[in-house]
């Protein structure tokens, strides 16, 4: 019975019984997913297949160095969304293909939201450049960033400026008390707004926290010029000055009424490139707000050159704690992350990928790993001739998986086909290892009936050293393994497998093996 009182068989049963909970999931892991066996867990496209988004850069990067630190930020960026195993692969010296499993259509949108930043930060005074994105750093502590628990739904990243932004942030910042400091992420660069009178009269109108028009908040704090095409005509002369001044690109505020095609295909015939943003169901304030990047505009109310000179807080509101908090790490992502060499832009329509392997495959493989582990105590039990032993080593494996599972339902690691080699491999270097522990035990015990020379727990000792060095061995090797993006999954699940083991299956196995020899 004293087995029953062990700690280290409690550990084994706690933590089967919620890796099962998640897996089934019982616990909710999945809200988009019922109570069932794998519903707890999140599937790779080898099994379900997924989304492919195709980014087109806005031009050629032709060194294979700047393109791989373009796929590199790009890798970074999905990675802080949530551990998943994303697919990241430059095609040709423009093009970058993603391939995301089972995502649902908000998490596209979240997703193709933060690939087409290239996350360019600035904070601007009076359209001046106090902090550039070079300059700062995000302030990973836990008061490094928060949500307000009432409506209005605020939130705020906090930064840490270098030496030399702090520098330029106290110069431009000097006698600019209560100013208000714009913070853009990816503001128009080269590019001026055209517009109709309409739009123009309008935006003139609204007022920015009732002091700043929104025509001076584009114009003077944003440093975008503005054309007004009046009577559905170019102002020609305007656009030629623009044009000389390095302004090559045209943002299209207006609906094909106010604007029309024939007036956009004349810019472009004259060598500027277009984009038409239309206001949609937004209101006007938003709508500009996102075409110009603002993210925040925090009044200054410190000394900029002693008390806030290296650090400051990018601040903004949303409808709900959800939106939020989201709004917020998405900032923290794209800030920590660092400037793509080239924007990217949304190339294609997303397209549905096929699974390689499909469903069936993941039903076949959990079959065969079935018919594995009763190979495995076969061969064991031709080699001890003693249930009592089989049986165990066959729990203790199934509850190595579970466990397994367990993890990677908490941390939303996706299942693919790498993943299950991993806990193949997991699960076999746990089988060594338990053969290990029978063979000391029982070896030394033929010899201790004859000499009577040491007792069971040092026998089972000399085991775990043989069983710390043999794991040792195994994540060391598996740590390279890491860097290479399509076998991370099965260098996590290897790792993370033999953790497991030598933390509750092996002591727990070793608890029912001394139970077993003792009597």
């Amino acid at each position: 019975m004293s087995i029953i009182r062990s700690l280290r068989m409690w550990t084994l049963v706690i933590a089967v019984t919620i890796s099962l909970l998640m897996v089934f999931n019982i616990i909710p892991m999945n809200k988009g997913k019922g109570i069932g066996l794998g519903n707890g867990l999140d599937y790779g496209l080898d099994f379900v297949g997924g989304t492919e988004i195709q980014l087109k850069l806005e031009r050629p990067l032709n060194d294979p160095n700047t393109m791989a630190i373009e796929k590199g930020i790009l890798e970074n960026r999905l990675n802080a969304m949530g551990l998943k195993d994303i697919p990241v692969r430059p095609w040709d010296n423009q093009y970058i293909l993603i391939q995301i499993a089972s995502a649902s259509p908000t998490d596209i949108k979240r997703i193709k939201d933060i690939l087409k930043q290239q996350a360019k930060f600035e904070a601007m005074i009076d359209g001046k450049l106090a902090i550039s994105g070079s300059d700062i750093n995000i302030d990973l502590s836990p008061n490094g960033r928060g949500v307000s628990k009432t409506e209005p739904f605020e939130w705020f990243v906090a930064i840490k400026n270098s030496m030399a932004g702090g520098e330029r942030f106290c110069r431009v910042g000097k006698d600019k008390r209560n100013k208000p400091i714009d913070m853009f992420l990816d503001r128009p660069e080269n590019t001026f707004f055209l517009m109709d009178n309409g739009t123009y009269s309008i935006l003139n109108d609204l007022r920015e926290n009732d002091l700043t028009s929104y025509i001076k908040l584009i114009e003077n704090r944003s440093r975008i010029p503005i054309v007004v095409a009046r009577n559905n005509t170019l102002n020609i002369s305007r656009i030629s000055m623009l044009k000389k001044s390095g302004f090559d690109r045209a943002i299209i505020l207006d609906e094909d009424v106010g604007i029309s095609d024939r007036l956009r295909n004349e810019l472009e015939e004259s060598g500027i490139r277009t984009e038409r943003r239309s206001k949609g169901n937004e209101s006007y304030e938003a709508w500009i707000k996102e075409v110009i990047g603002l993210q925040s505009s925090p009044v200054l109310r410190c000394d900029p050159c002693s008390q806030c000179k290296y650090n400051a807080i990018i601040t903004g509101q949303a409808s709900t704690y959800e939106e939020a908090e989201e709004k917020m790490r998405e900032t923290q992502i794209l800030l920590g992350s660092g400037n793509l060499p080239a924007k990217a832009s949304i190339g294609s329509k997303p397209k549905d990928v096929s699974p390689s392997l499909g469903e069936k495959f993941l039903q076949f493989s959990f079959i065969i790993g079935i018919i594995a582990v009763l190979t495995v105590a076969l061969v064991i039990f031709l080699r001890y001739k003693r249930p009592g032993i089989v049986i165990p080593i066959v729990i203790t494996s199934l509850s190595e998986i579970i466990i397994i599972l367990g993890f990677a339902s908490l941390i939303s690691w996706e299942i693919d086909l790498p993943a299950v080699a991993g806990i193949i491999a997991a699960v076999g270097t746990g089988v060594d290892d338990q053969i290990i522990i029978t063979d000391e035990t029982m070896s030394k015990r033929r010899n201790e009936q004859k000499k009577k020379l040491i007792g069971l727990m040092e026998r089972i000792k000399r085991a775990f050293f043989i069983i710390f060095v043999s794991a040792a061995t195994t994540i060391a090797v598996m740590i390279p393994v890491f860097l290479i993006q399509s076998l991370k999954g099965f260098a996590l699940t290897t790792v993370v497998g033999v953790f497991i083991g030598i933390a509750i299956t092996r002591p727990a196995y070793a608890r029912i093996i001394e139970e077993i020899l003792k009597g």
